[in-house]
């Protein structure tokens, strides 16, 4: 039985969401990165930012999303824009390719996963949708 101190568990939530993480990332048929996928993903949901806001947001280096952001450029994914209102600065955004490639990886991994879930007994099914209704409070406060 799992152990239910806060410590034990959040080790454990944390180990099996790096578990689950590279389980639908080893199915993947894209040409993207974890990390360019990351990137994508986020301009995706929270639109245009500029390189240093992201690297920011994902937690990496601007000179490392500077390269991670340039190849998804040369893939047709991502665009570069000048801030119209601060010429220095440089806006990255989703292409209508890069939504389109987005929305494909995660229709595969999320078939892959739903394939795994089925094979669940239904109750355990039922646990597992009841623990989402658990877990969503803690991170989106």
């Amino acid at each position: 039985m799992t152990s239910t101190d806060p410590s034990d568990l959040a080790s454990d939530l944390l180990a099996l969401h790096g578990r689950i993480r590279r389980t639908t990332l080893v199915g993947k048929s894209d040409e993207v990165t974890a990390s360019q996928s990351a990137a994508l993903g986020r301009l995706v949901r929270d639109g245009a930012t500029t390189t240093a806001e992201l690297a920011r947001a994902e937690g990496v280096r601007p000179q490392s999303m500077g390269a991670t952001i340039q190849v998804l450029v040369e893939l047709g994914f991502v665009d570069r824009e000048q801030d119209p209102t601060d010429g220095r600065r440089t806006i990255v955004s989703a292409t209508a390719a890069g939504r389109a490639a987005r929305q494909d990886s995660l229709r595969s991994r999320t078939r892959m996963l739903a394939e795994r879930l089925a094979a669940l007994d239904p109750d355990d099914r039922a646990v597992l949708a009841r623990s989402f209704a658990i877990l969503r409070p803690l991170v989106e406060s």
